[in-house]
C-alpha cells in the first residue's frame, strides 16, 4: 500500500509553519498496511503512529530531508487526511475547524452569543500546546530497524 504525505516545515524563530509542497509518497509493507487501516478513522492516532514509528522517522531521515539534523517538520497530511488547521488555524477560520478544536480541546462555549473572536483565542492558546507535541525533529542518529528472524 502506497500513503501520500504533505509536510509543513516548523520555524521556531517566527513560530510558523511553511508548506513543503512536495507530496511524498511511502510505500507500506502488510504489517503497517493493517495498522493503517485500523488507524485512519481516529486522525490523530494516525499522526501519533507515524509519527513515533522507526520506519517512518527513519524514511523522514534518509529519503525526504537528508541531512537536516535539527530541522522540525509535521505532518500536513497523510491521503486525504488533513491537518493543516493545526497549523494554520486562524480566529476567522471555517465553522467545520473552528467546531473541531472546540470538541478537541473540550472548550464550552458560554452561550450562542458569546464572541466567537473570544473562543477563538482560547483555541489559539491551546493550540500552542498541541502543535509542540505534533511537531517530529530530524535527529541524526537514525534508528537502525531490527531484522525479523525469518
Amino acid at each position: 500500500m502506497q500513503v501520500s504525505f504533505e509536510l509543513v516545515i516548523y520555524d521556531e524563530v517566527t513560530d510558523t509553519f511553511k508548506l513543503d509542497e512536495t507530496i511524498y509518497n511511502l510505500e507500506l509493507d502488510e504489517e503497517q498496511s493493517k495498522t493503517y487501516n485500523l488507524l485512519k478513522i481516529t486522525d490523530l492516532h494516525l499522526y501519533n503512529w507515524f509519527k513515533e514509528s522507526d520506519f517512518f522517522v527513519n524514511w523522514i531521515n534518509k529519503e525526504v530531508y537528508p541531512n537536516s539534523y535539527g530541522k522540525k517538520i509535521a505532518i500536513n497530511s497523510i491521503n486525504d487526511i488533513g491537518y493543516f488547521q493545526f497549523y494554520f488555524f486562524k480566529v476567522t477560520s471555517s465553522d467545520s475547524h473552528y467546531n473541531y478544536f472546540k470538541k478537541l480541546f473540550n472548550i464550552l462555549e458560554e452561550s450562542s452569543w458569546q464572541d466567537r473572536e473570544e473562543v477563538g483565542e482560547e483555541i489559539l492558546k491551546a493550540l500552542a500546546l498541541k502543535r509542540k507535541e505534533l511537531l517530529i525533529e530530524l535527529k541524526e542518529d537514525v534508528i537502525e530497524e531490527i531484522a525479523q528472524p525469518s
